[in-house]
């Protein structure tokens, strides 16, 4: 089930991202809004469980950044799969 929930993210993630590249630089403050637009739409299909979906996004207890500074996961012991995701897709989308 989560691979199937994945492939859907993966899926969606290109055009989502493109609708936003015209901002230059992924911000966390656009990743996370990237991240909500994502899993709203694969949730949309009813496919997939809550459950599922909450394992892909980024768990609040890990306070990641919400302002506008570039995404960065130097600092960052663990990447959520939606948020590793997002940052692939923005470096390959032009």
């Amino acid at each position: 089930m989560l691979f199937s929930a994945n492939a859907a993210v993966q899926e969606v993630l290109p055009a989502v991202v493109q609708r936003h590249r015209a901002a230059g630089v992924l911000t966390w403050a656009l990743l996370h809004k990237i991240e909500a637009e994502v899993l709203a739409q694969v949730a949309a299909t009813g496919k997939h469980s809550t459950r599922i979906l909450d394992m892909l996004r980024a768990p609040a207890a890990l306070d990641y950044p919400k302002d506008d500074r570039p995404v960065s996961f130097e600092s960052h012991d663990f990447v959520p799969i939606v948020f590793g995701a997002i940052d692939d897709a923005w470096r390959r989308v032009h």
